[in-house]
């Protein structure tokens, strides 16, 4: 490499290295726009924040948003059976927080059970994840049913434990994986190994979550940007006020602290020489004149001799007493009596 070639890498090194950071750059471009465009970004910024804080408020509905469903007895007449069709949620095996919440009201309207039952009578409720509800449903039902399988999270079953009678409520919560959903309920005699009793009616009400998930997403996400642009707004509003308010400095503080200090104060300067005790006495010390004592103003009478032994009181105010006064052998000035 050349002489004249070796100067050019600190050149360029240099020039790297000084090149203003991203959030510089950003702010001398608000420092440069105008106030129209300020005002223009403001407005712009509003409007995005209420259009976000918007599309979260419906995403949060979607989520919340319940679809409901029933079932019917099917052509068995001991089984109610409802096709759930495909349930929206992300496929992932076990219990997680992608799970999709279903809720099922149970009413016992006529929970009749067989002349042949001699135990209890309760309700039995099955949600199956399985692509075909008529075979394979069907067979996992009834597995769970006679205890051949033990119930996992894509084959759930629940229970009620005290028996039923007539018009007795009962409230189910599963909590589901996406995919088919195949329900099925029946009354079964808990003493004759859960045994399906025929002839009992009940109605059945239920609701999925299925939304809550990826419009659950959405709307957290619309939250964060509405959040952003308010962030924004916030500081197109401070710029235009900036411009548009008056500055609350008067033209005589702004030329003041444009002008600055023309000097020290003159505190500053200190002593000139030293004090006049330090160069050391030349000759006798200066005799101090007393200071003149300060006349106190009377506050008691004063008596005031006057021809032939009499006194006359002349008061604090400066006035006389009409009384005449004469000077006893104690001293004590008592009033004169012919």
């Amino acid at each position: 490499m050349s002489d004249e070639e070796q100067p050019a890498e600190p050149a360029e090194e240099e020039s790297i290295e000084s090149a203003p950071p991203l959030d510089d750059h950003h702010e001398e471009a608000m420092k440069e726009m105008t106030l129209e465009e300020r005002q223009e970004a403001l407005k712009r910024s509003r409007w995005n924040v209420f259009l976000y804080l918007g599309l979260a408020a419906l995403m949060f509905g979607f989520a919340l948003f319940p679809f409901s469903f029933s079932a019917d007895l099917n052509m068995s007449g001991k089984t109610y059976e409802q096709d759930l069709g495909f349930v929206w949620g992300l496929p992932l095996d076990g219990e997680d927080f992608t799970d999709v919440p279903i809720s099922v009201e149970i009413v016992a309207s006529n929970p009749s059970p067989d002349p042949t039952s001699i135990g209890k009578v309760d309700i039995a409720i099955y949600l199956i994840n399985s692509n075909d509800c008529g075979l394979d449903g069907w067979g996992l039902k009834e597995d769970l049913r006679e205890g051949n399988i033990e119930p996992d999270h894509k084959t759930q079953f629940q229970t009620t434990k005290d028996g039923v009678k007539p018009g007795d409520v009962f409230e189910f919560e599963f909590d589901v994986d996406g995919g088919n959903v195949c329900l099925f309920a029946e009354y079964i005699d808990a003493g004759d190994d859960n045994a399906i009793l025929s002839r009992g009616e009940m109605d059945i009400e239920g609701d999925m979550w299925p939304n809550q998930i990826y419009a659950g997403i959405l709307a957290v996400l619309f939250l964060a940007l509405s959040g952003f642009a308010f962030i924004g707004a916030q500081r197109h509003g401070e710029g235009v006020k900036a411009l548009t308010e008056p500055s609350k400095k008067t033209t005589e503080d702004e030329v003041l602290e444009s002008a600055g200090p023309t000097g020290p104060p003159p505190s500053a300067a200190g002593p000139s020489g030293p004090p006049t005790e330090a160069a050391g006495p030349s000759g006798p010390p200066p005799v101090a004149e007393p200071e003149p004592v300060a006349e106190v103003a009377a506050t008691e009478p004063v008596f005031e001799p006057a021809e032939n032994g009499y006194f006359f009181r002349k008061m604090p105010d400066g006035t006389y007493d009409q009384t005449v006064y004469v000077q006893a052998e104690d001293g004590s000035y008592v009033p004169y009596q012919a």
